[in-house]
């Protein structure tokens, strides 16, 4: 696809969404949302072709298209070609979407997708604008990297009115935790709060990469500079290639409409079968996946939000109304002998002397290994916010943290104001992940020992542990100085006086 092809897709989208706004539908969510619901029908029908086609070709393999018989009319094509925009809009409103939500079989995905879902396109004209402006695009026939980059486009336009404090977790610091962590082809990756499915998407792309013939891989910059590698997964066989697009990744969000949103995040990246779920990870009545435990668990969860305390999950560790607070001590809990987790957390949890605060840190550090903690700037969450955020990076190896590791990224590459134009001199990850390795003391880096952070109230801050460096500058003698200056004043009265005589 040239780039050409590429902007006028992205200039379909502008336009769909700017048609969608002009109707009413001003929150981004509810615009993607139903753009998403969009693409998908559009989809399932290549994708019924594709497999009808292949079936044809192929003796061994059975078929059955869920558009057969009666079902037919459920077809893009067939409705998108109702004359009257009225009867067109009204079909796919009273029949398309429950037809989609109750599918037979093994449609799980399908009807995941169009369970609770509420088509808000106000009315057959506006439709008709938005499928008229879809019919020419193919999906099946676009490489995964061209859809991704298409709905990431897309999702650029979710604004700061997210609800419970949750914001698009910035890609190229996705890719530096991830790199980080280092998932490998036959662990299960767990988000308990998985937003737009970002995290679970850099793991998946990692491992496809890590598995790739190096004559595959290819090399694009990323927007703050930074060279990424990106491979097909070449190298994986068809029970790690299965593996990786059913039973590795997981993501809960208890946003339904984020739900929809990152399972059509992950299929048009090329995971069909991603397992994206509505789930209240930390509150609500006891289910079957709280006991569930994990290799790797990547997460962004909530900055702000509080819960009633009756509702909070009895499994959880630490009991306490900060959303914060219960994440981690969820992520704590769920990791597995020998697992790993990289997570972001606001700041306020790192330092807060309150009870439940004191009381997580004691438990990180008493039931696994705190590695790191690497402080983000400020402004890494702009235009969303500006909060102040680190990220933990620990494992569950057996042994208690005995000392952690500090590292301060001042810059990450792109400015740290709303606009984050590139500022590809100003990139401290670079180095982040060069130190990574050997963990050593450095003006970024700095360790403390669990003996400095018991004493200090078990305060996880990176400012909290920084050396003081003594200042070892020579300075001159006082009298030195000031015998000069008098010589100084002598000579400038000399001149004056010079001067005076010439006058």
């Amino acid at each position: 696809m040239s780039k050409i092809q590429r902007q006028e897709l992205q200039s379909i989208v502008d336009q769909i969404c700017n048609k969608l706004f002009a109707a009413g539908l001003a929150n981004p969510l509810d615009y993607i949302e139903q753009i998403s619901y969009l693409f998908f029908l559009k989809m399932l029908e290549e994708w019924d072709n594709a497999n009808a086609q292949e079936a044809k070709l192929r003796s061994d393999k059975q078929f059955k298209s869920i558009f057969a018989g009666e079902n037919e009319k459920f077809r893009w094509s067939e409705w998108t070609h109702i004359p009257d925009n009225t009867r067109m809009f009204k079909f796919v409103r009273d029949e398309v979407f429950p037809f989609m939500a109750n599918l037979p079989g093994t449609n799980e995905n399908v009807r995941r997708f169009f369970s609770d879902a509420r088509f808000k396109i106000p009315d057959g004209v506006v439709l008709r604008d938005v499928v008229d402006k879809l019919r020419d695009i193919s999906f099946i026939e676009l490489d995964a990297d061209i859809k991704g980059d298409l709905y990431e486009y897309l999702l650029n336009q979710i604004s700061s009115s997210r609800k419970l404090g949750s914001f698009r977790t910035p890609r190229h610091i996705i890719r530096t935790i991830v790199q980080l962590v280092n998932p490998q082809i036959g662990e299960t990756i767990l988000d308990p709060a998985c937003g737009t499915g970002g995290f679970l998407l850099g793991a998946y792309e990692w491992i496809k990469t890590c598995n790739s013939d190096p004559s595959n891989i290819i090399e694009n910059k990323n927007g703050n500079g930074q060279m990424i590698k990106i491979g097909p997964g070449d190298r994986l066989t068809p029970t790690q290639w299965q593996f990786l697009q059913t039973d590795a990744l997981t993501g809960f969000d208890v946003d339904a409409s984020m739900v929809k949103i990152a399972t059509m995040n992950l299929i048009l990246h090329g995971l069909e079968k991603s397992r994206i779920i509505r789930r209240d990870s930390i509150a609500g009545s006891p289910d079957d996946w709280d006991e569930q435990e994990y290799d790797v668990i990547l997460s962004n969860p909530p900055f702000a939000g509080t819960i009633n305390k009756e509702r909070v999950k009895k499994s959880l560790p630490v009991q306490a109304t900060d959303t914060t607070i219960l994440f981690l001590g969820l992520m704590i809990k769920g990791l597995r002998q020998g697992g790993r987790a990289g997570v972001i957390v606001n700041e306020g949890v790192l330092f807060n002397r309150n009870r439940a605060a004191k009381e997580l840190r004691r438990y990180l550090m008493d039931r696994r290994n705190l590695v790191a903690v690497v402080s983000l700037p400020g402004g890494v969450f702009q235009p969303y916010s500006g909060v102040k955020t680190s990220v933990l990076f620990f494992n569950n190896d057996g042994k208690k943290t005995s000392k952690v590791w500090f590292y301060d990224v001042r810059y990450d590459g792109l400015e740290l104001a709303t606009q984050r134009r590139p500022t590809p001199d100003k990139n401290d990850l670079p180095d982040l992940i060069e130190k990574w390795k050997d963990k050593p003391d450095s003006e970024r880096s700095w360790t403390a020992t669990r003996e400095q952070i018991e004493e200090n109230d078990f305060i996880l801050s990176a400012s909290a542990y920084r050396p003081i460096i003594e200042d070892r500058t020579k300075h001159r003698d006082p009298k030195e100085i000031f015998k000069e200056i008098r010589e100084l004043n002598r000579q400038s009265q000399e001149q004056l006086k010079k001067i005076e005589e010439f006058i």
